[in-house]
């Protein structure tokens, strides 16, 4: 027989299973430069949530002849269909010409289109360059 205790506790971890399920640990990001990979065309991260208004994240990038790896922390501002974060990230660089680490933060504008497709729009400032625009479709799963 059950007690009512236990079937509180499935109750609860039922809950915790089903948030877990809808959090997107995948993010795939097509478009001129990114928050995360910064220097890339193509990007694929991999999240871990913090918090509901943190998470962090590793991955890489790869544009024409360069290749992106990167690290970092996000955090939400505002957190719904419109949503504002900021990205904080350490990237290493290979490329034809040099190859190095760069530190870079990004402030990102994100619309939802669907539950699992958005558009972003914002600015990165590396070291070398002060501020440079960018513009992704990003993919979650």
């Amino acid at each position: 027989m059950i007690k009512p205790e236990e079937v509180k506790e499935i109750v609860i971890s039922s809950t915790k299973t089903t948030e877990i399920e809808k959090w997107k640990k995948h993010n795939l990001s097509y478009g001129f430069l990114d928050d995360r990979t910064g220097l890339s065309l193509i990007g694929y991260t991999y999240n871990v949530r913090l918090t509901d208004m943190d998470e962090c994240f590793i991955g890489g990038g790869t544009a024409m002849f360069a290749f992106t790896g990167t690290v970092g922390w996000k955090h939400y501002y505002r957190k719904s269909r419109l949503s504002i974060s900021s990205v904080l990230c350490g990237q290493y660089i290979e490329h034809i010409g040099f190859n190095g680490f760069m530190p870079t933060f990004s402030l990102t504008l994100e619309y939802n289109l669907a539950n699992n497709t958005q558009v972003k729009w914002g600015g990165t400032w590396w070291c070398v360059i002060p501020r440079f625009p960018f513009v992704s479709w990003d993919f979650r799963f």
